[in-house]
């Protein structure tokens, strides 16, 4: 995972964070001996500055940091309580500027943001949480410098085959840009060709008894920001010959005419796919799909043999209260100009009831025991053709059926069985709250005074993949 931009410190009885990680390159290719920033965590400060997997971070605070030792960093995350600068090179910029806040809290303070993920099954569509592998070969050129390469272009097409290559060539435009590379067909940096097969497999029986008892393979969607199920292979199992229904192979090649050989074609990069299908599986579905995925180890690429990508989104009712982690019924804080503080919300109070949900528990274990207990009784109102198996290992989460919608909201209005107050992160789906109402109740106790007030929450949402 890398290195903690700075670890939790206690200033004035405040915990600050950045909210990222990084590690010191060994790739002559991208920010050698520099570092570069391997994990963000939604919502964080670094998140909300626009700080970017893969940037390279040149400066801190102003001092340079080629060659520097992992403490000698992290001393200098450390030298002011408030901010941080950071100097950054990516593709978008040879060298941009960066300042933010940190997020400093009480250290008991736990925050909505790590709450969706705690109370994940109340609406698993909204919390993922995933790991899946892709079999991707990667190979580059150590000569290459690939903050050098602004712009692309492709090789000419096949006439036979234009409408396709030209949609697998709209992808790798809209994924390069975002990137912040240019389409320059006139003067291009490198020249992108691709290549791929589609083959039925011969020796297939569909009447194989052993189709359908292979683990069902989910993948990340980034259009959609859901995970969808494919009809591939988990490539890290095992697959009988005769209940391979397709072979698809597709790969692509960047070639340099600039900056190594002038004039001439160097690779520099490749890309390199092949799956067994369990049934036909357009290559254009594939890639649109797929492709996006493949190019997020561009630069930076990892493991060349393989590709494991870690999924976190989360979307969530954002008030801006941060609860007391050992007694959840007590606001340690809450965030200048949140929609708790525009409410008029402080610390201090002690939340009595949310959305007419009481916070009568003394202790996070009945809560617990309320959670526990809500996933096993309500696990018949699930969807079992979605069932997949989390990062933590976990092998029953399942999406809730639509159908049974309404029987769900009335568990969680269960209040005395289940005390899913917390459900609220999700109440703008209709299986937590059958009304979605725009604003939240919430009671609290101050200095023995009970109070009501009603916040319109935002709905937040965060997505990032990492690609190792």
């Amino acid at each position: 995972m890398g290195v903690t931009a700075q670890e939790s410190e206690s200033k004035n009885e405040s915990t600050c964070t950045l909210g990222f990680a990084f590690e010191i390159s060994n790739d002559k290719s991208w920010g050698y001996m520099e570092p570069v920033v391997v994990h963000i965590t939604p919502g964080s400060p670094a998140d909300r500055a626009g700080l970017k997997l893969n940037d390279i971070l040149l400066s801190v605070n102003g001092h340079g940091t080629y060659r520097q030792s992992l403490q000698t960093l992290r001393s200098w995350f450390a030298e002011n309580d408030v901010e941080v600068t950071l100097a950054v090179r990516n593709f978008n910029h040879a060298f941009r500027e960066i300042h933010f806040r940190k997020d400093c809290r009480h250290p008991n303070a736990i925050s909505e943001a790590q709450l969706a993920p705690v109370f994940a099954f109340y609406s698993l569509e909204d919390v993922q949480d995933r790991r899946f592998l892709i079999p991707v070969k990667t190979r580059k050129n150590e000569e290459a410098l690939f903050y050098s390469y602004r712009t692309f272009a492709f090789a000419p097409v096949d006439e036979a085959t234009r409408e396709l290559d030209e949609r697998i060539n709209a992808i790798f435009i809209r994924e390069l840009t975002a990137k912040g590379m240019t389409y320059d067909p006139v003067d291009p940096d490198f020249i992108i060709q691709t290549f791929y097969s589609y083959q039925n497999n011969s020796l297939f029986k569909p009447e194989s008894p052993t189709i359908g008892s292979y683990q069902p393979v989910w993948r990340f969607d980034t259009r959609s920001h859901r995970t969808i199920r494919l009809p591939v292979y988990d490539p890290s199992e095992a697959v009988r010959i005769e209940d391979i229904a397709f072979n698809l192979e597709f790969g692509y090649r960047f070639y340099d005419r600039k900056f190594i050989a002038p004039g001439e074609m160097s690779l520099i990069w490749e890309g390199e796919v092949k799956e067994r299908l369990t049934e036909n599986y357009l290559l254009i579905d594939y890639l649109e799909l797929n492709l996006p995925l493949m190019l997020l180890k561009f630069p930076y690429p990892g493991n060349p043999e393989f590709a494991t990508y870690e999924v976190k989104y989360q979307k969530y009712h954002y008030t801006g209260i941060g609860y007391d982690m050992n007694d959840l019924k007590s606001v340690v804080s809450v965030d200048p100009g949140s929609p708790a503080e525009l409410a008029g919300i402080l610390p201090g109070d002690v939340v009595t009831h949310i959305q007419g949900q009481p916070f009568s528990h003394r202790s996070s274990q009945s809560l617990t025991e309320g959670y526990r207990r809500f996933i096993s009784e309500t696990i018949h109102l699930r969807d079992k053709n979605t069932r997949y198996t989390d990062s933590n290992g976990f092998r029953d989460c399942m999406f809730w059926d639509v159908a049974k919608y309404h029987a769900v909201s009335e568990a969680l209005a269960d209040s005395r069985r289940y005390r899913a107050a917390f459900s609220y992160l999700f109440g703008f789906n209709q299986y937590v709250d059958w009304q979605t109402p725009l604003t939240i109740n919430i009671g609290i106790e101050r200095n023995g005074q009970p109070m009501s007030f009603a916040v319109t929450p935002e709905v937040l949402t965060s997505s990032h993949i990492l690609a190792e």
